[in-house]
């Protein structure tokens, strides 16, 4: 059973990872879970979450074998941040060092063709209330590369048209600054001019729902996955499929890969290199297409 000791250091290292550690709180959450299951494991072997091995752990993946690699990956992860904490209160180290990270499939993330994203656009009625904000929204998604839940907090006092920029609370409640291209900020204006403004409710939240509430992030993917079979797109997309076209495109252009790192708001670089990948699969498929010697063309082609 766990002791009053344990429960102490557990609370303390929750409030560890809220201020110092830059994790969101669904990942914090996530860890204290992998802790507290582990800890009822660590209880059948005779041992606690203050004194147990790598054998443990490989004892404990063995008991849990439908584990996906990337659950095994963040449970690791727990336990080495439990670990360093522990070291940091004057417990002895726990060696974890012969357990390495299990390698994780880097599935490419889907993105949309330049005309694609056109036929998006343009998708919402410019005649209506609701597609003029929608034109924004998706407008918003394409030329900043914002997360869903942070198109969906956006407040009116954290827009600047002149300077076209958006301050954003991101992941760890990191602050960074986006950028929005001239067909945003136009897209913008115009809802909050014709749209925004007859709203009377005290509302700082900018994209409003037709009961004048904020979107939640499930309303914005409806949005998204609606416009996307009206604009005719075939693939099954996201909010988060604008924001890996946002950067597969700067890369495709010319975009160093740490600018798109931080505009994206990536804290490791390894995340944002997944866009190279993007890039040469894309790459790939158009030299398929376009080689004379190629599955989908014929030395015709460039005579």
């Amino acid at each position: 059973m766990m002791t009053d000791a344990i429960r102490d250091l557990l609370d303390q290292f929750e409030q560890d990872l809220r201020v110092s550690s830059g994790r969101s709180p669904n990942t914090i959450q996530a860890y204290l879970l992998d802790l507290f299951l582990f800890s009822r494991f660590l209880e059948t072997v005779g041992a606690s979450l203050l004194d147990f091995s790598g054998e443990e752990i490989s004892s404990y993946f063995l008991t849990r074998d439908d584990l996906a690699p990337r659950s095994r990956s963040r449970i690791l992860s727990s336990l080495r941040s439990w670990s360093r904490f522990l070291q940091r209160q004057g417990y002895p180290s726990i060696e974890m060092k012969e357990l390495p990270l299990p390698r994780l499939p880097r599935s490419l993330p889907k993105v949309l063709g330049e005309e694609e994203i056109r036929r998006l656009l343009d998708a919402p009625d410019p005649k209506t209330d609701e597609g003029i904000r929608d034109r924004a929204i998706i407008a918003i998604f394409y030329a900043s590369g914002l997360r869903v839940s942070e198109v969906a907090g956006l407040t009116l006092d954290r827009v600047d048209l002149k300077e076209e920029t958006v301050k954003v609370m991101g992941k760890g409640l990191k602050e960074r600054m986006a950028f929005l291209d001239r067909e945003a900020i136009e897209r913008l204006s115009l809802y909050l001019e014709s749209v925004r403004s007859k709203v009377k409710v005290k509302e700082k939240t900018i994209f409003l729902t037709r009961r004048q509430e904020g979107f939640t992030r499930q309303g914005l993917w409806f949005l998204i996955k609606g416009y996307a079979r009206k604009a005719g797109i075939t693939i099954e997309i996201s909010p988060h499929t604008l924001r890996h076209s946002f950067a597969t495109h700067l890369l495709s252009h010319g975009m160093d890969i740490r600018s798109i790192q931080v505009l994206l708001g990536h804290s490791d670089i390894q995340t944002t290199e997944i866009y190279t990948q993007v890039e040469i699969s894309q790459l790939s498929e158009e030299l398929k297409r376009r080689h004379p010697r190629g599955r989908g063309g014929s030395s015709r082609d460039d005579e």
